[in-house]
């Protein structure tokens, strides 16, 4: 009977300290969920950009008609790092491509008919569009391309005029 009591004791003592402390918690406040809050930011953003490159000549040559190369220059503020060069998409090394000046920069390229034959096959009777780009390295940044149109005959020149315009 003693430990019946002990048991009621204890019991009841247990019970009293846990209204305590629930009462000692303090309640959760309230708060406003994201979508509901009347408070917002705005804002006018744009975005960086390349300048787009200027190219300022492209040239042919050629031996007896038959095309053995093409130079292309052009201008941009960007250093040669920046600079990326491609014919129908496929980029040429940038060891292809001379610097000078301090910015703005002026580049030069002169790639001869071996080096197209070996990025692209054989150009008999082709048109290419070269490209010229500034880009942001490590990031899919890139300006607008200054595009150009070469164009190379057959043999001697017979499927063509070999020109860049």
């Amino acid at each position: 009977m003693m430990r019946q009591v002990v048991r009621r004791v204890l019991t009841g003592a247990v019970g009293i300290a846990a209204l305590v402390g629930i009462a000692a918690v303090h309640p959760v406040e309230q708060t406003d969920a994201r979508f509901t809050d009347s408070e917002y930011g705005s804002g006018v953003f744009t975005a960086a950009t390349l300048a787009t490159p200027v190219v300022a000549s492209c040239t042919v040559t050629s031996t007896l008609g038959t095309f053995t190369g093409f130079t292309i220059t052009w201008t941009s503020p960007y250093p040669r790092v920046q600079q990326r060069l491609s014919i129908n998409n496929v980029a040429v090394d940038n060891t292809n491509v001379t610097q000078s000046g301090t910015g703005p920069y002026s580049y030069s390229a002169t790639i001869s008919s071996g080096l197209l034959n070996t990025l692209l096959g054989s150009l008999l009777g082709s048109t290419n569009t070269v490209r010229v780009e500034a880009i942001y390295a490590g990031t899919a940044w890139a300006s607008p391309a200054a595009t150009r149109t070469l164009s190379v005959g057959g043999l001697l020149g017979l499927g063509g005029n070999n020109t860049c315009t």
